[in-house]
């Protein structure tokens, strides 16, 4: 900022020129005389001492002063606490950044996003009973230059290396990832008379379990890992629900195959194949799951969402079934979305193979479509995770033609405002070629559901137009420049 070089007769250390800058600017932009409306002594003259070829001591000092307050002020301030409603005022440091309104309860779980995106000065918003809040103590939080942080690189035990990684579950007893192994795929000769390349089989179907921290749970199933097939399965995915109790879809036995905290797999079953191809209890090539409220599962499939109730076996606990509202045949079959996930208060999100996010609510009776993001397609996005408003997706790619061509390798973040999913933000760095792509083959994000930490697994697939998968698994802290919480009560 050349306006402000004159700050140097201040000996700042490096990079302190420029933020006393931003906050001299925010306070000129919130004074009527510096925005011209009246005159200002000219020993007060910000614009005077903000020229480049004029220097004025007395108003840089003065306006030093008022922006080291400003810079204390609170970000945000609260009426109303102890009444069923409140409203919150935002005063950002940097309105243009990307930054988060919640909801916390008091152990630090986020209920809900109010806002994400930029804030205006001033701007206010009110939360209480009318927006699905019960009576009592809660937490507003303010997040400001909300940013990914690479954490640490998640690792095996037996100095194991990841193959296949594709789904990640999180619950309060810790992390759950997935990896299938790579399956066998044999050469096909198509009518033109050329084959397609054998893929050879790679490793095991594996289920592992981490603490919080990233560090492998060696109390869990056999020093921190379960064995789920000595072969690559056509097991896509994991759900684990707060006791514990892991769930694993099987494509090859059309059901839901259920195990203990433990490891060890049960006699239950969920879904399966009935002699009636018509029937619509059918989980017939079931790829992915997601819990739901209560006692609630989702079997997805095609362009089909199955609902059971969890507790019982087979078809005992069939409810309902919805559709995605986007669909289309392949080879005779309905293809639906890629994945799926759930807030678990209600709302469904599925990850299009149309490159969209789309909403689906289940009020208890059943599941309809609801809404969905369109203004940007996304490169095949996979693996979202839905919590407290936000909803993550990892667009796998590759971005056609090529691999730094953008859209691809990247978390984007979407913000559920209750009327429309709003695209807030895409992280990952594009890099000009394939080794500088920050992600390679993201296919699941998991976010925690305090919304301070997000798991990314990055599978292991061979590219026909592009490299092989990163085959592995970190861990990101969800940082801001700025923060702030404060207490209230809702009666």
């Amino acid at each position: 900022m050349k306006t402000f070089q004159k700050f140097e007769f201040l000996n700042l250390p490096p990079g302190e020129h420029t933020r006393l800058a931003c906050l001299v600017r925010r306070l000129v932009e919130q004074i009527p005389w510096a925005r011209g409306k009246i005159g200002a002594p000219p020993i007060l003259d910000t614009r005077a001492a903000c020229a480049p070829h004029f220097f004025n001591p007395l108003a840089v000092f003065w306006l030093i002063c008022c922006a080291s307050a400003l810079e204390a002020s609170p970000l945000i301030s609260l009426d109303g606490t102890g009444s069923d409603a409140i409203t919150i005022r935002v005063s950002p440091r940097n309105a243009s950044s990307i930054s988060l309104l919640e909801v916390l309860d008091t152990k630090g779980t986020c209920l809900k996003t109010v806002h994400a995106g930029g804030f205006s000065n001033g701007q206010k918003f009110s939360v209480g009973k009318n927006h699905g809040l019960k009576p009592g103590d809660y937490r507003i939080r303010y997040r400001e230059g909300v940013t990914l942080a690479l954490d640490a690189a998640v690792t095996l035990p037996h100095k194991e290396r990841w193959v296949n990684p594709t789904d990640i579950a999180i619950n309060s007893k810790g992390v759950y990832v997935l990896d299938r192994g790579i399956i066998e795929v044999p050469a096909v000769k198509s009518e033109d008379g050329t084959t397609t390349d054998a893929v050879p089989g790679l490793g095991s179907t594996y289920l592992y379990r981490f603490s919080r921290d990233g560090k492998p749970d060696t109390t869990f199933a056999d020093r921190g890992r379960m064995t789920v097939d000595e072969a690559p399965t056509r097991v896509w995915s994991v759900a684990v629900d707060d006791e514990g109790i892991i769930y694993l879809p099987s494509q090859r036995e059309h059901r839901v195959m259920v195990f203990s905290p433990t490891g060890d797999k049960t006699d239950q079953t969920i879904g399966g194949y009935e002699d009636n191809p018509n029937s619509n209890r059918n989980t017939t090539y079931i790829s992915w799951i997601a819990l739901g409220p209560g006692k609630r599962i989702y079997l997805f499939f095609g362009d089909l969402v199955r609902v059971y109730d969890r507790t019982k076996n087979a078809f005992d606990g069939f409810l309902y079934t919805g559709n995605s509202a986007y669909s289309k045949i392949v080879d005779g079959r309905s293809i639906g979305g890629n994945q799926i996930t759930s807030d678990r208060q209600g709302a469904v999100y599925i990850a299009s193979e149309a490159h969209q996010l789309e909403k689906l609510l289940d009020d208890g009776k059943a599941i309809k479509p609801s809404y969905s993001f369109h203004a940007a397609p996304m490169c095949s996005p996979m693996g979202p995770s839905a919590a407290g408003g936000l909803v993550w997706v990892a667009t796998h790619g590759p971005a056609t033609p090529y691999w730094d061509s953008g859209g691809a390798g990247e978390m984007v973040l979407f913000w559920d405002n209750g009327a429309e999913l709003v695209r807030v933000e895409a992280y990952g760095k594009a890099g000009k070629a394939a080794d500088k792509l920050e992600f390679i083959n993201p296919c699941v994000a998991a976010q925690t559901p305090d919304h301070m930490e997000l798991w990314v697994a990055e599978d292991g697939a061979a590219n026909a137009d592009g490299p092989p998968g990163n085959a592995r698994v970190r861990k990101f802290k969800i940082t801001s420049a700025e923060s702030e919480e404060v207490p209230f009560t809702l009666k």
